[in-house]
């Protein structure tokens, strides 16, 4: 076996039916997160957009292609956004976009019901499954990537009262990551190295063009298709399943120091199983060396540098864990054993 990586092919049989459809109706849906962010950001056009200092590169590109400025606000030890720093640095006109981390809110909703002349975007990538108990309060926009929760050739999504955002189609990178997960599935059943250099190469050649282009590109037709016939409840029932064994499983290694869990509740963003450890690099490489691959997320934007303290203790500590629907109680207790094994 292997786990974690990208889906293959088959990843999405055992997940389709209509009990909890995958897409709603005021979904607009583009290729990547990416280009939902591009779509937004063309819809407001030029202006500041602050981020949480803990966020990934690829968040960046999409608002200064479009002419955006772009800054960072810190967060707290709990993963929270710092109120009083973000407030401080919102100016009129700004975007503060707030990203809970596999299920901590980012701000309170007071906080967020104070700010009156900013725009407020919420990017659910780590728990866009997870059902939410109502609120009153919400974001002028919220966007995700839909990738990494199924196997979906391309997949983002925005959501917003704002308009309808812009875009042009573009089968190329759909195309190509449809053709790597067809070779991932071969080499699941062959097991030849060079059928996973094949898919591993595809897969970076169709990455690249995500940020070629400052033009938002929209979903091809086979995903939206398969958005129709995916079931979110099904897939969350499973993540969740294996959360709570994976839970379970590290539980001694939390209370002996060897590993502290990312939050108290990480059945809230099942996107993975959130750690933070000491020697980070050495457990991943070990791990790896077992079948199991773990990523770091994520590096340090080096626009973020110095930002925020606690934001680059967690890129320098946080390991993921992989807890998606491919896999079962059984997986979760190998994983856990070969981390064990490891620390």
């Amino acid at each position: 076996m292997e786990y974690g990586s990208e889906f293959d092919a088959r990843a999405n049989l055992a997940f389709t039916g209509s009990a909890g459809a995958f897409v709603q109706e005021d979904w607009q849906l583009y290729r990547s997160g990416r280009d939902a962010m591009k779509a937004l950001a063309r819809l407001l056009g030029p202006r500041r957009v602050l981020l949480p200092a803990l966020c990934c590169e690829s968040m960046i590109g999409p608002f200064t292609a479009n002419g955006w400025e772009v800054g960072f606000y810190r967060m707290t030890a709990d993963f929270r956004g710092d109120e009083a720093d973000a407030r401080e640095k919102l100016r009129a006109g700004d975007l503060l976009l707030v990203m809970p981390y596999f299920g901590i809110r980012p701000f309170s909703a007071a906080f967020l019901k104070s700010l009156r002349d900013e725009y407020i975007v919420e990017d659910r990538t780590q728990d866009i499954i997870v059902p939410r108990i109502k609120e009153d309060f919400h974001p002028h926009a919220t966007l995700a990537s839909l990738r990494k929760w199924a196997a979906l050739p391309d997949g983002g999504m925005l959501q917003t009262a704002l308009g309808a955002g812009e875009g042009v189609s573009d089968g190329r990178f759909a195309a190509w990551r449809e053709e790597a997960m067809e070779k991932k599935s071969r080499y699941l059943e062959s097991w030849e190295p060079a059928v996973k250099q094949d898919f591993l190469a595809e897969l970076a050649r169709a990455s690249d063009l995500l940020d070629a282009d400052a033009v938002p590109v929209f979903m091809g037709e086979r995903s939206r298709a398969c958005l129709r016939t995916l079931d979110a409840a099904a897939i969350y029932r499973a993540r969740l399943r294996n959360v709570r064994r994976l839970a379970a499983r590290l539980t001694p290694l939390r209370e002996s120091g060897k590993l502290r869990f990312l939050g108290e509740d990480a059945e809230n963003g099942p996107l993975y199983f959130p750690l933070l450890l000491e020697e980070r690099g050495r457990v991943q490489r070990a791990m790896a060396e077992k079948g199991v691959y773990c990523p770091v997320i994520w590096p340090e934007p080096k626009e973020a540098a110095g930002v925020c303290p606690n934001a680059k203790y967690a890129v320098e500590h946080m390991l993921a864990i992989p807890c998606d629907q491919r896999y079962g109680e059984k997986d979760m207790d190998f994983i856990a054993a070969c981390l064990t094994e490891v620390l």
